[in-house]
């Protein structure tokens, strides 16, 4: 064990993950609303049992995760969090004026005794308002709003990814919530706090106009830079640059996507900043297997002991982006998983808690691997060449689409190109695969994401991807019974697959759970029965199999998997 520093970045680097601000829409897309919206109307809330009022469409694409998220947010802590956003100010008033009246007379955190939240955009003049309750404005500074609206909402706004954007205010404003539910905070404790944000006790309205749109692309090809000797030179490089201190350190610790995602990773984003002193005495040890190495500070909770994930690239060790979003997952505060899936990594970390939220049976040309990093940014940068000069080259798009999903980027690069082959390509399977893979890695749209699969699998009947695809979705919405009947049809099209074997089993087990006495035994049969299926399929998956066994003795006892092994 030694100590060192780190700097972790949060959903910015990761997964659910990614990076920054609100970018309004045009006039023409503001029509593009939710059927079920009401009309604004300051004098009360249109919908009670709603939590995101998107009147500009800014959030078009992530209605689903970002309500859903918000819904959570409430009934965890015993607050009422709202976002809304409108096209302009109402006659005679200021945001801040707004954002009181609409706190009062919505009635936001009325029944919370006084625990509300209001993000509110106004399109118009890009201006943005974190309102306050009294019963949280301990917790909730002024400090700590400054930071939301112009530091952390500025920087990605910067960037133009709104998606990721509200990500991070999210992250924020569950950290602050966590610490108010459990109540153990001085105020000693929240103004040091607030000290770390950087915001240097600005006020809470923040006007982003002033802010630039910019997005990092992949520069022409070159050739590879050398990486460091070794994972742990690599992260103390990576720490020193952070720092500050690392300038003239001749070593490429970044791999292409990473600095693709990153834009300047030497200039981390102000969250990052104010973590290094925590991690400066933190302890750590590096997993080391291969090509692929784990800085690794325990499985215990606190995002900030979330791993760090490094590759050879066959230049040397750098910092890998692209699993790092994929594979590190922050959950409710302060925990923090490990997804399952084909991944490298993975099996590192089998001491950490396993996520299935994007467990999706991606494989061959859909994952990812270090060992082409250096291909895969040339080539992004040959089909955005192709398509600058011929806009219409579908296939140069889906191509494009499918790189810029499998490497993690962040909604702002990737959206655009699914509108975009939505009206080249409407009719390409493709464009609903990645769609649909897409929204289940960046923000766990499980609904949004059946829909694409679902018409993938209209447009390709005959693969079993996207009916193994559709259990999983099926399987996370809770509706079990679908679940097995598309995992079926998955069998039944490819029936070596320990994928759709292994998640039926976990259907049963669910079914199992919901049962009465006498359809027990029945289901805990089944579930059995799809975990041999998937035990004896012609290439194994050892660490999914360890998991579904472990997952399987919690829920249906050690007797019964003792049983099944005896079987066996």
């Amino acid at each position: 064990m030694r100590k060192s520093v780190i700097s972790f970045i949060l959903a910015g680097l990761l997964v659910l993950g990614g990076a920054s601000l609100w970018r309004f829409l045009d006039n023409n897309e503001t029509d593009r609303l939710p059927d079920d919206l009401q009309p604004f109307t300051l004098d009360e809330r249109p919908q009670p049992d709603r939590y995101l009022f998107d009147y500009t469409g800014v959030l078009r694409h992530y209605q689903e995760g970002v309500h859903l998220y918000l819904e959570n947010l409430g009934s965890r802590f015993g607050m009422e969090a709202l976002v809304v956003s409108i096209p302009s100010l109402p006659p005679g008033y200021s945001i801040q004026t707004l954002a009181v009246d609409l706190t009062n007379n919505w009635g936001i955190g009325r029944y919370q005794d006084g625990r509300g939240l209001l993000l509110l955009l106004v399109e118009e003049g890009r201006q943005v308002k974190l309102e306050v309750g009294y019963e949280l404005e301990d917790v909730f500074t002024d400090a700590l709003s400054g930071y939301v609206e112009d530091l952390q909402l500025g920087s990605y706004y910067r960037a133009g990814d709104v998606g990721t954007g509200m990500i991070a205010v999210m992250e924020m404003l569950e950290q602050r919530a966590q610490t108010k539910h459990l109540g153990k905070y001085t105020s000693v404790q929240i103004a040091r706090a607030d000290a770390e944000l950087l915001a240097g006790g600005a006020g809470a309205t923040r006007n982003l106009e002033r802010y630039t749109n910019k997005s990092a692309e992949p520069e022409s090809s070159q050739a590879p830079n050398r990486g460091a000797s070794s994972p742990e030179q690599a992260w103390e490089i990576m720490l020193a640059k952070w720092a500050g201190e690392g300038r003239e350190i001749p070593v490429d610790i970044y791999t292409r996507m990473t600095r693709i995602a990153m834009g300047d990773p030497d200039r981390p984003d102000p969250r990052t900043l104010g973590s290094l002193d925590h991690w400066r005495n933190a302890e750590y040890q590096v997993l080391n297997d291969g090509d692929y190495a784990v800085i690794w500070f325990g499985a215990i909770d606190g995002w900030d002991n979330a791993p760090f994930l490094f590759c050879n690239d066959g230049s040397g060790w750098k910092f890998d982006i692209v699993h790092q979003r994929r594979l590190v997952v922050m959950t409710q505060a302060p925990k923090w998983q490990v997804s399952q899936g084909p991944y490298p990594y993975v099996a590192k970390m089998y001491k950490a808690l396993q996520s299935t939220g994007k467990d999706l049976p991606l494989a061959g040309e859909d994952l990812y691997r270090c060992a082409d990093d250096q291909e895969i940014a040339d080539r992004i940068a040959d089909l955005q060449k192709r398509l600058h000069a011929s806009p219409d080259d579908a296939g140069a798009l889906i191509a494009l689409l499918r790189l810029k999903v499998i490497t993690g980027q962040r909604p702002a690069q990737i959206r655009p190109l699914l509108e975009q082959a939505g009206k080249l390509a409407p009719e390409r399977p493709e464009r609903h695969k990645y769609s649909a893979i897409f929204n289940v890695n960046s923000f766990f749209q499980y609904e949004t994401a059946l829909r694409d699969i679902e018409r993938y699998i209209e447009l390709r009947p005959g693969d079993p991807f996207g009916y193994e695809v559709k259990g999983f979705l099926l399987y996370r919405l809770g509706r079990y019974r679908d679940s097995i009947e598309a995992l079926a049809e998955a069998v039944s099209l490819y029936d070596d697959s320990g994928y759709a074997y292994a998640l039926m089993a976990r259907d049963y087990v669910m079914l199992h759970r919901e049962a009465d006495d006498q359809a027990k035994p029945r289901y805990q049969k089944k579930a059995f029965n799809m975990l041999q299926k998937a035990e004896g399929v012609t290439v194994l998956d050892p660490q999914r199999l360890v998991w579904l066994r472990s997952w399987m003795k919690r829920r249906l006892g050690e007797t019964s998997l003792s049983a099944h092994a005896a079987a066996l």
